[in-house]
């Protein structure tokens, strides 16, 4: 039996989750949520994983998935929060068996191939079976939040899984006709001082996003809400917010498609279209996933799936770690 301590550091929430293992399979034992601001260190992050109940030396494997780009395993930091992770002392002083930085959609990735996989949604196609899926087929994961994220899972050559970072929430965002290039000219007007040396490329999660819904739904409509004011006040029935935020992520999702050939499927995570499924349900969002100059009988038969399970991070981080242990053992 192994025991993985893992965390899925967000840039508004940091949740922590104890996972043991038994014979493959992964169970949850326990879960802590703090909020990302009230974590400045590196320290600050493994104390509160420490809080699990399990002394941190004796945990197999330490995951910490960050929405960031990470380049080395030890070190990165958030892109939408102040927190910087450096775990080349820490691990040492810890005491740690193995300890892993990975990107937060990696480990959304992961999580298909676990129960939260298993027990996503089915959002498309909607009114007949599911299309057959080969072994091995690709997945695409993505999904907006505090910023946006995606990836993708790819079968290797033995056999195994092997997910694939990006930093697609920083793509530039593909806007067509007279509103939605009104739009952009709001974006590129509201923009804070600092991000100016962006020019007039608008990207993805500045759009799909908490602040791209607030912005969209003000753009629309006079008011400045919070996203969780947008989400009461126009995700929970048709509105104009949700016919057009609901049509850029359809949009994203179906290029994220051509851009992964994820004929294994579209899994989309992250807290906007969990807390509001309407979005990913709604007509909007499937004409704009089918939408295609070419392709489109293709993209008619991608699986769209949503992946609402708000701790499907901290799965996908211990999926992963579950591999790392097993490497291990074999070496």
């Amino acid at each position: 039996m192994a025991t993985l301590v893992t965390a899925d550091i967000g840039g508004t929430h940091c949740r922590c989750g104890l996972f043991s293992e038994d014979n493959g399979q992964l169970a949850l034992e326990r879960q802590l949520w703090f909020k990302t601001a009230d974590l400045t260190t590196t320290d600050d992050v493994l104390e509160a994983c420490a809080g699990l109940g399990v002394p941190l030396r004796e945990a197999d494997a330490v995951l910490l998935a960050i929405a960031g780009p990470v380049q080395n395993p030890l070190q990165a930091r958030t892109t939408n929060a102040a927190l910087s992770l450096d775990l080349r002392t820490a691990k040492q002083r810890y005491g740690l068996k193995y300890c892993k930085i990975i990107n937060d959609f990696v480990a959304q990735a992961y999580a298909c191939l676990t129960e939260v996989g298993t027990a996503a949604r089915r959002i498309l196609p909607v009114s007949r079976a599911l299309p057959a899926i080969a072994p091995g087929a690709t997945t695409g994961v993505l999904g907006a939040g505090t910023g946006f994220g995606a990836a993708a899972l790819v079968c290797d050559s033995a056999g195994g899984w092997l997910a694939l970072p990006s930093e697609g929430g920083h793509m530039g965002f593909s806007f067509a006709g007279a509103e939605e290039l009104a739009f952009q000219a709001c974006i590129l007007r509201e923009r804070k001082p600092q991000t100016a040396h962006r020019g007039a490329t608008v990207e993805c999660e500045e759009v799909l996003s908490g602040r791209g819904l607030t912005l969209l739904h003000f753009f629309l409509t006079g008011e400045r809400l919070t996203p969780a004011a947008v989400g009461q006040a126009a995700l929970l029935q048709d509105s104009p917010t949700l016919r057009l935020f609901a049509r850029f992520y359809g949009r994203m999702c179906r290029d994220w498609a051509f851009a992964t050939l994820c004929s294994g499927g579209v899994y989309i995570a992250g807290g906007i279209a969990a807390k509001n499924p309407l979005l990913v349900t709604c007509e909007s969002f499937a004409e704009a996933f089918v939408s295609a100059p070419s392709l489109g009988d293709w993209l008619k038969e991608v699986p769209v799936f949503l992946m609402d399970c708000e701790t499907s991070g901290l799965w996908g981080a211990a999926r992963h770690g579950q591999d790392c242990v097993a490497r291990r053992g074999q070496a």
